[in-house]
């Protein structure tokens, strides 16, 4: 009885390893999902420089509100009623 178990246990832990990966296919994986990470690295530069162009359109309308409050004050404070 007991060497039957152990018959069964052998036969499945082989049918295990036979479906188990190899060091290749692991390598071949992990090579493709450093390329993967490099890309993704890659996307988020590009979206860091749009974002980058995005603020800096944003500080040109804050320059040109805060010159038109500026100049609208001028035009406050020196107008003769």
């Amino acid at each position: 009885m007991e060497a039957l178990l152990l018959d069964e246990l052998s036969r499945r832990m082989d049918a295990g390893f036979e479906n188990a990966a190899t060091k290749a296919e692991f390598a071949a994986t992990r090579e493709e999902m450093r390329r993967g990470f490099k890309n993704a690295d890659r996307n988020f530069g590009k979206i860091e420089h749009e974002f980058g162009r995005m603020t800096d359109r944003l500080d040109k309308l804050f320059y040109i509100q805060l010159f038109f409050l500026v100049s609208l004050a001028a035009a406050l404070v020196t107008d003769k009623a």
